[in-house]
């Protein structure tokens, strides 16, 4: 059963120099009980894709075409408190930066029970009950549901963010850049609690990151974001094993292997381009070491390549 269809999804920013094509036509389906990862490097539109979802974007933000299915229901008609209801209780956002996220004069405990009490029918002893569950399901003492964000070490803050996206018991959950900042350890401690939580409440996940190991440790679906569009999507273990997009390619290689030679990784070449003023044609193609010139003046569909595989390259094969 597909619980999100986002089909060629446009969100842009009006800004002084023009207008800012964050998001230029992406697509994808998550099922229930499925994590997909956004990846790619910064500015290429990832969070912009989860908050256009949520509809949190900026006040010069604005969906200008596409459409976003959650539910059977058409998000780009859900408005006031229709929307109000879906946010927290069936879609929640893991923010990137706990402490920025949290309110430092407000205990923890009470800005978990605010959405309960907010979405759902019951009291403050029940709401109260509710959050001590959730901090014992996250890993954290039920005990500390009085004490502030800053009596929080980093690792905790994030598992207090954990624990108030899944307070109303959502069907979906985006989490942006969720291992920021932490130390490897506590990375790995928040990434299998991730996991947990996924397989025993079947909960639908988008996570975000430039982080590719974070993401092949959590994700069943892969889609690869670059300058505003999906150039690659597929499973996880398919496109690590077999990905199709020169980006895709140079994202993986730059990442180092632990198992092989001991080496500095490979790098991309150069920065991705001003989204007021893309570049014509493929706008991978100025990094690009395959370019040529049909990639700097038609842009590549996304093309089935295998069964399930998906990359937008002029020089990939459809199946067959």
């Amino acid at each position: 059963m597909v619980l999100l269809e986002v089909t060629d999804l446009k969100t842009y920013f009006k800004t002084q120099e023009g207008t800012l094509k964050a998001v230029d036509g992406i697509g994808f389906k998550l099922e229930k009980g499925q994590a997909m990862g956004l990846a790619g490097e910064s500015g290429c539109g990832k969070t912009t894709a989860a908050l256009s979802i949520m509809k949190l974007l900026p006040a010069n933000g604005y969906i200008a075409g596409g459409s976003i299915n959650f539910m059977g229901q058409d998000m780009s008609k859900v408005t006031g408190d229709k929307l109000r209801a879906i946010r927290w209780r069936d879609i929640s956002i893991i923010f990137q930066g706990a402490m920025n996220a949290l309110n430092p004069v407000k205990r923890v405990g009470d800005q978990i029970i605010e959405p309960i009490l907010l979405h759902e029918n019951v009291d403050e002893e029940v709401a109260k009950k509710r959050v001590q569950e959730l901090f014992s399901l996250v890993g954290i003492n039920p005990n500390r549901i009085r004490e502030y964000p800053h009596e929080f070490s980093g690792g905790m803050r994030q598992r207090v963010m954990i624990a108030m996206a899944l307070a109303c018991r959502p069907k979906l959950v985006i989490a942006d850049e969720p291992t920021t900042a932490l130390d490897v350890m506590i990375q790995a401690q928040i990434l299998q609690l991730m996991k947990n939580l996924q397989t025993e409440l079947e909960l639908a996940m988008i996570i975000i990151s430039h982080d590719l190991s974070v993401l092949a440790e959590t994700c069943d679906l892969l889609s690869i974001m670059y300058a505003g569009k999906i150039v690659e999507r597929s499973s996880a273990v398919e496109v690590f094993s077999n990905p199709q997009h020169p980006y895709t390619k140079g994202l993986i290689a730059a990442f180092p292997n632990i198992k092989g030679d001991r080496k500095m990784p490979a790098s991309i070449a150069g920065n991705p381009p001003n989204l007021i003023r893309p570049p014509t044609g493929c706008r991978f193609s100025p990094r690009c070491y395959m370019a040529q010139e049909i990639c700097k003046n038609q842009e590549p569909p996304l093309i089935e390549v295998l069964p399930g595989h998906f990359a937008a390259c002029h020089f990939v094969q459809p199946k067959g």
